[in-house]
């Protein structure tokens, strides 16, 4: 299943209304795509990325998204991966 992954749900410096859909604790701050992609790639999900797309809420900014193939993982627990992942290449 192709599973969208658009910065915002996981930047922990915009709120739920905003899109976010993991908790801050989780969150990173201002993630970029070639994060997202690269701890998607280490978690093995073969990432197809869109620069040029715009989050709906966020029309005037172009943020791009991310387009993974996952199974039997909910899409929370997904992010929150995707996120840690993040965390992890930061420390280094």
């Amino acid at each position: 299943m192709e599973t969208i992954i658009w910065p915002v749900y996981i930047d922990s410096s915009k709120s739920r209304n905003d899109g976010r859909k993991i908790s801050k604790n989780n969150a990173v701050t201002n993630p970029k795509l070639t994060e997202i992609a690269r701890a998607a790639r280490k978690l093995g999900l073969n990432p197809k990325t869109e620069d040029d797309k715009y989050y709906p809420r966020f029309w005037w900014d172009s943020s791009g998204r991310i387009i993974v193939e996952r199974e039997e993982i909910s899409k929370n627990k997904l992010l929150v991966d995707i996120s840690q992942s993040i965390k992890s290449l930061r420390k280094k």
